[in-house]
């Protein structure tokens, strides 16, 4: 197609001719004539034409292939497209479906199915493209490289990953945003005060990929839990394609959250990979899928009936909601639920001072692995602490012989007297870790 304009002029001076204003006033009002066809997509809109795209340093392609295997057909005609690939080529297209694990591309017929790898020859993992997401890929001679990608979504830096970031808590400080009745657990307190949930998605060229969900309404009946007896792990879960929030649990198979690669193909067994940042379900098969998913708490069905559910600290983060009474010239076995859904890498134990003992004053908190025990006996060492998933413990051994552990005085540093337990209470912290 080509289109060809002819201007007239409307006036022409010939030599010694007199100007005047009116001749000057025909100069400046010439007459154009068009003729010949052009391209209507190029005057119409701005959309990507077999013309523009022969002028252009990319093709833009779209994708008709499959999950792992995306099949390009470039927008440029047949006249205008390489008939190799030469490295150096650009190419954008959006992602027709997620992929599950390593891509290829094959563009039109040209050079074959080539890898699409990342940072070099990395071969992409289970999630790293979406559906509705724009790439560009570079072809480096050997193999396509994804060099940019355009999330259909926007991406959030968030301070802790996989994780409910803040909820409604009680006085305590423990979440209290569910209710339940029956066998069904519904929102409450998310109009005052909203649930946002941090889904991570693993690493790309930009750093780490996580989204965020605010629920901010009060819904009911979000989980309807079986009354088979067993646990049930409460989970939300992220629709990769459009962001929708849709909510689950599973019975008796706590997830596993684990810095090695080894993913879990047992069905409905969760595997969290730290190192990757990527969350996968074993499927039938045996096999897993990626799944953006984080599991907000758990409860116990027993004799058929649901007891109160259990939800997990927002951040990984865990302080006691009470402090604990020691009990003198007493050995004692403290414990507290951490709320955390798996064994926390941090724990600490402290005393808090309730009234001025040895120069502490009241509000001084001291670690208890502070206190010094006398050395008297087998049974004088301590204290101990201990985990598990569900809760964090402390080993207090007052002394075979019946008495407190030594507390170094806080302002002559001198050994003080026993502790007077009367004077303290104990306080846990826990935190996930990663």
């Amino acid at each position: 197609m080509s289109l060809t304009a002819t201007v007239t002029p409307g006036k022409t001076f010939v030599a010694a001719e007199l100007v005047t204003n009116s001749k000057l006033n025909q100069l400046a009002a010439p007459s154009v004539t068009l003729s010949g066809t052009a391209d209507t997509g190029e005057i119409t809109n701005n959309s990507v034409t077999a013309v523009k795209a022969a002028y252009g340093p990319w093709f833009y392609c779209t994708d008709g292939g499959t999950a792992n295997a995306h099949s390009l057909t470039a927008a440029a005609s047949a006249t205008t497209l390489p008939t190799s690939l030469v490295a150096g080529q650009i190419f954008r297209y959006t992602v027709n479906a997620n992929n599950s694990g390593a891509v290829t591309v094959a563009i039109s017929g040209i050079g074959g199915t080539v890898p699409l790898t990342r940072a070099g020859t990395v071969a992409l993992a289970g999630a790293d493209l979406t559906a509705g997401q724009a790439v560009e890929i570079l072809y480096d001679g050997t193999q396509f490289q994804l060099i940019n990608t355009f999330a259909p979504e926007a991406r959030t830096a968030v301070p802790v990953r996989q994780t409910a970031l803040s909820c409604s808590v009680a006085s305590t400080g423990l979440p209290n945003y569910v209710s339940f009745s029956g066998q069904n657990i519904s929102f409450q307190n998310c109009d005052t005060t909203s649930l946002i949930i941090a889904f991570a998605a693993g690493y790309d060229s930009a750093g780490a990929v996580d989204y965020v969900s605010v629920v901010s309404t009060n819904t009911s009946n979000v989980w309807t839990i079986p009354v088979s007896n067993a646990i049930y792990y409460l989970y939300a879960d992220r629709n990769t394609s459009t962001g929708a929030i849709t909510y689950g649990s599973v019975a008796t198979l706590r997830p596993n959250y684990t810095n090695s690669s080894t993913i879990s193909t047992t069905t409905d067994q969760h595997t969290f990979n730290i190192n990757t940042m990527r969350m996968s379900v074993g499927i039938a098969g045996p096999s897993s899928s990626v799944v953006q998913r984080v599991f907000l708490g758990e409860c116990v069905v027993s004799g058929g009936v649901l007891q109160t559910p259990t939800l997990y600290m927002p951040r990984g983060e865990f302080q006691s909601g009470a402090d604990q009474t020691l009990t003198a010239a007493t050995n004692q076995n403290l414990t507290e639920t951490h709320r955390l859904g798996l064994a926390p890498r941090e724990l600490l134990w402290t005393l808090i001072c309730q009234t001025a003992d040895a120069n502490w004053a009241q509000g001084d908190e001291v670690n208890v692995q502070a206190l010094i025990y006398d050395g008297g006996g087998a049974s004088d060492v301590g204290p101990w602490f201990y985990r598990s998933a569900t809760i964090c413990g402390l080993l207090l051994p007052w002394s075979a012989a019946g008495a407190n552990p030594f507390l170094i005085n806080k302002t002559t540093y001198s050994m003080a007297a026993t502790i007077t337990a009367a004077n303290w209470r104990a306080r846990c912290y826990a935190r996930r870790g990663w």
